[in-house]
This record gives C-alpha cells, structure tokens and sequence, in this order.
C-alpha cells in the first residue's frame, strides 16, 4: 500500500512534531524570574527579524538579556533555549519514519530563526527522520509566504510539485495560506485525525 496522491509531506514543528508550542518567555519566568514584560518588546520586535534571516539572534540578544537580569552568556542562553524547546512527539516521529519507508519524501516546514532550524536539521533532519527542515530564516520568509514554497521548491529535487504535496500546521491561518499555493493543507488538532486523514490517501 503507497500513497497515491502525495510524493512529499511537510510537518510543522511547533505544535506539531513538537507537542506543545513552545514559549520561551514563559519558561525563563517560571525558571529564572524573568518578567514576560522585559523581554516581550524583543518578541515582537527584531525577533521577527531574526525569524525571516535579517538579523541574527545572538547579535540581537546580547543587547538586551542584561535588562532581562539573565546571568550568563548568551551561548548558554541559546543551550537552555535549545534544550527547553525541543521535547519531540515520539509517537509521531515514528509515523514519519513509517510515512518514509512507503516512500513518502518528509520534510519539516517551520518558522523559525537559523539557529533553533540549524538545530532542528541537525536532530530530525539530514535523513534521520526529515529528508530536510525547511525554515524561515534560511527561506527569508515566512512559510505562509509564496516565497517560502518558491525556496522550498528549488531546493527539492526530483522536480516535485505543489499539487503532489500534502502540509500540516497548528495554525488555521499558515493551512489556509499555503492551501492558496496549490499545496493540500491540513490543521493539526490531534495525532489520529492526522493519521486519518493521509491514511484516506492510500491506494494499491
């Protein structure tokens, strides 16, 4: 039994392989007493920068966790920040690996700076579980971007197209997004609706 409609899948990270959306700015609180306050002025500033390759994150936070009262280096800022961030779905990596052995190409599709992707390609990705992580920073653009599947797509090989992919994201808006680029998208609540919903798209 293949997959008859699909040659290639793209999984979210946040929310998707990774089982809860991760917030950075919650956990240094409950961890280290940092008010969400002090650091939220950077989330929603040059972050987003950060998140699309125009700035670089370690730069960026140098100039601001000595407000924020974190008390060592940033290197051990971004370990804890890697660390913290990346609690994996096993029962869903196992289907990706088994999504693989049918043949079906995988690929992670996230938002994110260069260096939680570069950490992401360097655990799921290079074959391990992931063909490849496609992310934000390397594309220059957000995945609810046509830019971002331009990218994706000259990067791929095997001359693969949007019509024989199938996406899945926890966000409403990044499905209905990428479904408008030809791409069949689905919104992520749950492992089985997931499963069910690929499953349909078997044939012999």
């Amino acid at each position: 039994m293949n997959f008859s409609k699909y040659k290639a899948v793209f999984f979210d990270a946040d929310g998707v392989l990774i089982k809860s959306k991760f917030l950075f700015t919650e956990q240094l609180k409950r961890d280290f007493g940092i008010q969400i306050e002090k650091m939220l002025p950077f989330f929603t500033g040059v972050f987003r920068d950060c998140s699309v390759g125009k700035a670089d994150l370690k730069d960026e936070l140098t100039k601001v966790i000595g407000n924020w009262g974190w008390k060592g280096s940033v290197d051990e800022l971004m370990d804890y920040w890697l660390t913290k961030g990346t609690q994996i779905d096993q029962e869903l990596l196992e289907y990706v690996k088994s999504l693989h052995d049918t043949g079906l190409r995988c690929f992670m599709a996230t938002d994110q700076e260069k260096y939680r992707g570069e950490h992401l390609q360097k655990i799921v990705g290079n074959g391990q579980v992931f063909e490849r992580v496609f992310y934000s920073a390397q594309a220059g653009s957000s995945k609810k971007n046509q830019a971002f599947w331009e990218f994706v797509f000259q990067e791929v090989s095997g001359d693969l197209k949007p019509v024989e992919c199938f996406f899945t994201d926890d966000d409403q808006v990044n499905v209905e997004a990428v479904a408008s680029f030809g791409i069949d998208s689905f919104l992520y609540t749950d492992f089985e609706s997931l499963k069910k919903r690929l499953e349909e798209n078997r044939g012999v």
